[in-house]
């Protein structure tokens, strides 16, 4: 996998960095292998042990639910990683999920609009609360975690307010129905949008002038308005694509569950952040790859299949869920004092 572009904002090598000394350091390329490939020795343990302990885990039918069961939070997650890669942190994609799909919802069932037209309302709703979230954070100087904190509560209470919290129901929900049960030559069609998803990221971060201004930001935002980067531009139109993905979010939440309501979304913040740190985005910003936040998606979702496979009680399970943020934190810790 690439790494953080060198024309993303890198600085130039201090002495230490140059010296023979540092680069013949005693177990400073295994170090540097953990860091980069550790979570995918990860992912071949926890899954041989899986292959060994269960009849079940490496069926074809089991391997295809992991990636769908993972799609929803990896999409989602590679907006929460645009904007962990700017240094900041949006806590509102749970709720703009929420609202977006439900406010999707009811235009297919109250007002009649044809599938195209409120899928594309329901993605530009997301992102046009990535767009408050953005100017909320560049011109209201607001804290992000408290910006999108705010936001998040009143878009939970929108998405009540907008269902009299009820869940919506309705025959015309099902024209929905492909977007999360849809199949394309055997493969499930959110699988597929899931890889295209981590494709165009790719593509984005890595091979464009965006990615590498957003590298730059997220390294030093400062330098970076000094060289003539719109620090603002940049923010805003981050938090707008991972505003646009929670909406497209919603869209399949409403679709598996055939059904909207308020809090669709309340339960999925948790595992979108630990994805993206688990997947190597520092929390300080202006490192990490995308395709790492790809790969710790359908490690969370190995560890819940693999749980339900052993047995294991749904109470253990958040205990398991909270211990891996735990580590996930504590590793983007070891990473930015290495």
């Amino acid at each position: 996998m690439t790494g953080t572009p060198p024309s993303a904002g890198a600085g130039p090598a201090t002495a230490a960095e140059m010296s023979p000394a540092r680069r013949a350091e005693p177990g400073s390329t295994a170090l540097r292998l953990i860091r980069e490939n550790g979570l995918i020795a990860v992912v071949i343990v926890w899954g041989a042990y899986l292959a060994l302990a269960t009849d079940s885990f490496l069926t074809r039918a089991n391997i295809l639910l992991v990636l769908r069961q993972s799609s929803s939070i990896g999409i989602v997650a590679i907006g929460a990683a645009l904007v962990i890669l700017l240094g900041h942190i949006d806590l509102s994609l749970g709720s703009i999920l929420a609202v977006s799909g439900v406010v999707g919802a009811q235009l297919l069932l109250s007002t009649g609009a044809p599938v195209v037209l409120a899928v594309i309302a329901t993605i530009a709703l997301g992102a046009l609360c990535g767009v408050a979230n953005g100017i909320s954070v560049t011109v209201l100087r607001i804290n992000s975690f408290m910006a999108t904190l705010g936001m998040m509560s009143v878009l939970e209470g929108a998405a009540y307010v907008r269902t009299s919290g009820r869940t919506l129901f309705g025959d015309r929900l099902g024209h929905l129905t492909f977007l999360s049960n849809g199949y394309i030559a055997g493969i499930p069609f959110p699988v597929i949008v899931l890889f295209l998803a981590y494709a165009l990221a790719w593509v984005l971060l890595n091979r464009t002038t965006f990615g590498a201004r957003l590298y730059a930001v997220g390294n030093n935002s400062r330098a970076s308005y000094l060289a003539g980067i719109r620090v603002e531009v940049v923010t805003v139109a981050a938090f707008a694509l991972a505003g646009a993905l929670a909406g497209f979010g919603g869209l399949l939440q409403v679709s598996r569950l055939n059904s909207a309501g308020g809090g669709m979304g309340a339960d999925l913040l948790f595992p979108v952040i630990t994805a993206v740190v688990l997947g190597g985005i520092s929390l300080s910003g202006g490192k990490g790859r995308v395709l790492d936040v790809l790969v710790a998606s359908i490690f969370l979702g190995m560890i819940a299949n693999g749980l339900i496979l052993l047995g294991v009680s749904g109470y253990t399970q958040e205990i398991v869920s909270g211990a891996i943020l735990i580590a996930a934190l504590a590793l983007d810790r070891w990473r930015v004092a290495r």
